[in-house]
């Protein structure tokens, strides 16, 4: 029996399996990319993206009488990876790296974040700033005082997620702004400088066409682009992935580093995986959280497609583990669709 899972680092947890095994043995099957001129181009390319929100919330405090606004400035919700298909700034990534994780981690379905989405996640961030910086027994206050109006009780021990619907019901809690901010780190940056992102487009989620189309502002950058191949590959065919592996704590493996960089992983092309009427492809290179969105590449460092999924299967000899990656064709046309030029092979 086959599972299909993202390859993407879902904060709220669950959908990303860890492929068997610890997350540090996982990451040490990686290599960082150092071994010649065409890697380091390629390595070059290849970009860490972060999901998140970003907005102001104003919380009142029943206890203390009080009303304090906390600005979130950025609350991460999802990260991935992400390549350059054209030098003035055009991204490519998976559309389940940008889109709801929530969505994604209930159903198993591509969404993109509306604006009652980014409010719901603003509200969660704002209550865990204020509780951490201001009134760490908010939640328990809330559940052991029968407040007017509403005296249905809580968990002894509330989390964030009851904090805040408990503060909602109480009127005791305002947005005041929220929206979705992608961010972009590119290779040789460091760990803590990112580029804001636009998203230009995505694809057809009712097909599960798993790719969204970014782009950065590209002032003082200069950028190399990757080539897309149009061919599909053959079995046995080499097959190289880049990205950024992240732990199971929720960080990219190398963010103890100044400098951020890709790592990589090998295998080869084992066959076709047709899905929702949606092309994609399976090599035995193993993937873990992290790699979504990054680029599949042939021997020639060619861009074969876009890392979806780890997948595991059962057999006489134990579980096997590979990745699926949707075909290069779909990026394709996801740029031709927004006049994006690109090279393709």
């Amino acid at each position: 029996m086959k599972h299909l899972k993202h390859s993407t680092l879902v904060v709220i947890a669950i959908f990303v399996a860890i492929l068997g095994v610890l997350a540090q043995n996982a990451i040490g099957n990686n290599s960082y990319v150092q071994s010649s001129d065409s890697s380091s181009q390629v390595a070059g390319s290849v970009v860490y993206i972060e999901n998140g929100v970003t907005g102001v919330v104003s919380i009142t405090d029943p206890f203390i009488n009080k009303t304090t606004d906390i600005n979130v400035e950025y609350a991460p919700l999802d990260s991935g990876s992400g390549f350059i298909v054209n030098s003035n700034g055009y991204i490519v990534t998976a559309f389940h790296v940008i889109g709801d994780p929530l969505t994604l981690t209930n159903n198993n379905t591509l969404k993109l974040m509306n604006s009652t989405d980014a409010q719901n996640y603003i509200e969660k961030a704002a209550v865990e700033g204020y509780i951490t910086n201001y009134n760490p027994q908010l939640g328990s206050e809330l559940a052991s005082n029968n407040l007017p109006g509403n005296p249905m009780m809580i968990e002894a021990q509330p989390d964030v997620n009851s904090t805040t619907e408990r503060l909602i019901q109480q009127n005791l809690i305002t947005v005041k702004s929220s929206k979705q901010q992608i961010k972009v780190k590119l290779p040789g940056s460091t760990a803590g400088n990112s580029i804001n992102a636009n998203l230009i487009d995505v694809g057809n989620p009712n097909t599960d066409q798993d790719v969204a189309l970014l782009k950065i502002d590209t002032l003082f950058q200069n950028l190399h682009s990757l080539s897309l191949s149009s061919t599909k590959p053959n079995n046995g065919d080499e097959v190289s992935i880049y990205g950024y592996p992240v732990l199971s704590s929720g960080m990219y493996s190398d963010f103890n580093q100044s400098i951020i960089k890709p790592s990589s992983t090998s295998g080869q092309f084992t066959g076709v995986i047709p899905n929702n009427d949606t092309v994609f492809y399976q090599t035995n290179a193993i993937t873990t959280h992290g790699y979504s969105g990054g680029p599949a590449l042939n021997s020639q460092n060619n861009v074969l497609g876009i890392i979806i999924y780890s997948i595991e299967s059962n057999n006489q000899q134990g579980t096997v583990t590979s990745s699926l990656f949707l075909s290069s064709n779909y990026i394709i046309q996801l740029c031709n669709k927004n006049n994006v030029s690109i090279h393709v092979v």
